[in-house]
């Protein structure tokens, strides 16, 4: 028997054969599926379904991962029947653990969740999948399969308490707001309060993402990279190339270096190779210089001052004194303010009185009278009277520039500069989000030059680095859907 495969990819997208999810069975490389800027599959993803004895199992902790809408004929309290996501459930019932449950959030304490949020139950992971597992050179381990890439994953290696499990999104133990749903094994039921997204309702025409409630353009919409990559302002990041070294000890993680110097506490390799592409640091008092670890020689008589340290800098000046020329001079400037706005004999200039500035060789008191009336015209000190808030000097008087508010920019701002971006950068006209550099990790989205925690929505469920919607199921951590071939 033959099958086509199609997989989608939560954070990045890259074309993948499971031919082992079929034993006996061609295996042709498809097209692949561009993820959408919260790291989901589009909805409308396939993969031609495989023997349904070969046909991978959901994680059981996945609290919307698709199942059969079958009753599984277990009798513990709740109902059974499987889901694909809690919109299939009835009302007062969520898809917990692929099967629609009692909605715990109806039995919680009153006052639990803060007013302006709401309570949600959601199956969180109490074992780590990863755990002993090694992946070759150049992939990662998440959700307990290797992945293509090399990615930064917060929970890895970390190991909770009894009552707690790994925040993804702080790589952090946390306690566990216990609920009485069944996840399955290695998983708990969780109780959160979530606030309302400034994204929910709002609807983004292509080529666009929601960021913080407004439609900005997507620099990486339609870009399609290969496994392993990631798109970083419109263009396909390696995540297992740094463009340099990182060290014996070092290693690239999202396309930067990660990496631990050896640096033993006793200082006993001080000024030696730090495992890094650096050095050790010298013990305090003493500094690198050549490849070793020098003693500045600046006696305490303030003889040297201003003079070669023997380590690459100089010996300091006394108080009221700076180095010029080779040697510490202290400025002539009287107290009288005799020669302030001139030459203080040591390469700088002697203050003016407050309110003055210095001005060719002198002191001048700038003339911008308080009523406005000289705004964007030469103050008589070298310099121009400003301009109230919102506006700009402009040939000889103020202007306020004109921009449009649409998100649009580098047009002339009819002031003599150009109209910019609030945030992100000017991109073919178009304002963009700022782009996160260094790329984000492993279950991380990039928002307006921030990452932060990928955020499932109710009816989708984490997957490898970003999250499946309804209808998909989470394999080797990807999503994937599985539709009849015509």
């Amino acid at each position: 028997m033959s099958c086509c495969l199609r997989r989608v990819v939560g954070m990045f997208v890259g074309c993948l054969v499971l031919a082992a999810l079929a034993a006996g069975c061609d295996a042709r490389p498809a097209g692949t599926v561009k993820a959408d800027a919260a790291g989901l599959a589009p909805r409308d993803a396939s993969i031609a379904p495989p023997d349904s004895a070969t046909s991978p199992e959901p994680s059981p902790g996945d609290g919307d991962s698709p199942s059969s809408a079958q009753d599984s004929g277990a009798d513990d309290g709740v109902t059974q029947t499987s889901c694909a996501a809690t919109s299939s459930c009835g009302a007062g019932l969520v898809c917990l653990g692929h099967s629609c449950q009692t909605d715990p959030c109806l039995t919680a304490p009153a006052g639990a969740c803060a007013s302006g949020s709401t309570c949600h139950a959601t199956c969180v992971r109490t074992l780590d999948p990863c755990a002993g597992k090694v992946c070759p050179d150049q992939q990662t381990c998440v959700d307990g399969a290797c992945l293509a890439g090399c990615f930064d994953v917060p929970c890895s290696g970390v190991k909770c308490a009894d009552g707690q499990f790994c925040d993804p999104g702080a790589g952090k133990c946390t306690a566990i707001k216990a609920c009485a749903s069944d996840c399955g094994p290695g998983f708990a039921c969780d109780l959160t309060c979530s606030t309302p997204s400034t994204c929910t309702g709002v609807t983004c025409p292509g080529k666009e993402v929601c960021v913080a409630g407004k439609c900005l353009a997507d620099p990486c919409a339609g870009i399609v990279c290969p496994a392993g990559s990631l798109c970083s302002n419109g263009t396909c990041a390696n995540t297992c190339d740094c463009g340099k070294s990182c060290g014996q000890n070092g290693r690239c993680v999202d396309g930067r270096c990660s990496c631990t110097p050896t640096c033993p506490a006793d200082g006993s390799r001080a000024g030696l190779d730090d495992g890094c592409t650096g050095a050790c640091p010298c013990a305090k008092g003493s500094k690198l210089y050549k490849g070793t670890c020098c003693v500045p020689s600046c006696p305490s008589d303030g003889s040297a001052d201003g003079m070669a340290d023997g380590c690459g800098g100089t010996c300091s000046c006394p108080t009221g004194e700076r180095l010029y020329k080779g040697a510490c001079c202290a400025p002539s400037c009287p107290s009288n303010g005799s020669k302030a706005g001139m030459d203080d004999a040591c390469g700088s200039t002697c203050p003016c009185p407050t309110g003055k500035r210095a001005y060719q060789g002198a002191c001048c008191s700038p003339t911008c009278p308080a009523d406005g009336s000289h705004g964007g015209m030469s103050d008589g000190c070298g310099g121009t009277c400003g301009c109230p808030s919102g506006e700009v000097a402009h040939g000889g008087s103020c202007c306020k520039p004109q921009c449009p508010i649409d998100g649009s920019c580098g047009a002339s701002n009819g002031c003599g500069g150009t109209c910019g971006c609030t945030s992100g950068s000017c991109v073919g006209g178009v304002c963009t989000a700022r782009s996160c550099t260094p790329l984000c990790g492993c279950g991380q989205t990039c928002s307006d030059g921030k990452c932060v925690a990928v955020q499932c929505d109710v009816d989708a469920h984490p997957c490898g680095c970003g999250c499946c919607n309804a209808g998909a199921t989470c394999v080797a951590g990807q999503c994937v859907i599985a539709v009849p071939v015509p």
